[in-house]
């Protein structure tokens, strides 16, 4: 018996993480793809806001918002940045990420520095 609830029991545990996975693996293709309305109805859908999992998503290594300057991704990008606080906007340095990565010109880190007051 016992042979047979360890595996049974790693499943169960496994599954959240693979739930993770799968929305993490949406929230990058919509922010990708610049699917605002798909990002908030997944984040609605799920009951999950953006400032409480920021920090945990990555997509390609980068945090969203890094991953949005990347892609070109502007509407998704101002969706996020709207519903951060400012100051934890503030603690990463956006322009200087951008500036030191050829995205000085983008027109989300413009957003992101109205949104800290810069």
């Amino acid at each position: 018996m016992k042979k047979l609830l360890v595996p049974v029991v790693a499943l169960l545990l496994a599954m959240p993480a693979l739930a993770n996975d799968q929305l993490a693996g949406s929230m990058c293709g919509y922010i990708k793809d610049d699917n605002r309305n798909q990002l908030r109805k997944m984040l609605t859908d799920n009951k999950l806001n953006v400032r409480n999992i920021y920090d945990s998503i990555k997509c390609n290594n980068e945090n969203m918002l890094q991953f949005a300057i990347r892609s070109d991704a502007y509407e998704s990008g101002t969706f996020i940045v709207k519903q951060m606080p400012a100051k934890t906007l503030a603690e990463f340095d956006y322009p200087a990420w951008a500036a030191s990565n050829g995205f000085e010109a983008s027109p989300l880190v413009n957003e992101i520095r109205a949104r800290i007051g810069q």
